[in-house]
């Protein structure tokens, strides 16, 4: 995957991120999301993405309420003004 693709393929979790806020995403259907997109997806790459957006503070990653060792994501604040500046949203 080139950056253009890549870009755009964190932009397409955002944007799903943003669209079911306040709610939090598990990877397995983000991962759906990124095929609807164009983007065959492994669950572990989709985890190395969302790993990725956390770490710039546009992603918030907490373990699910009924199994801990699964994680669920979240559009945090700043995540939500990229996607307005960028007139993604």
């Amino acid at each position: 995957m080139n950056a253009e693709q890549r870009l755009l393929l964190r932009h397409a979790l955002l944007r799903q991120l943003a669209a079911a806020a306040p709610a939090t995403l598990p990877p397995t259907t983000l991962r759906h999301g990124a095929a609807l997109a164009g983007f065959a997806l492994r669950e572990d790459e989709v985890q190395t993405e969302l790993d990725y957006l956390a770490g710039k503070g546009l992603a918030r990653l907490t373990p699910a309420a009924l199994s801990p060792g699964l994680r669920r994501a979240a559009l945090t604040a700043a995540g939500r003004d990229y996607l307005e500046a960028h007139g993604l949203w």
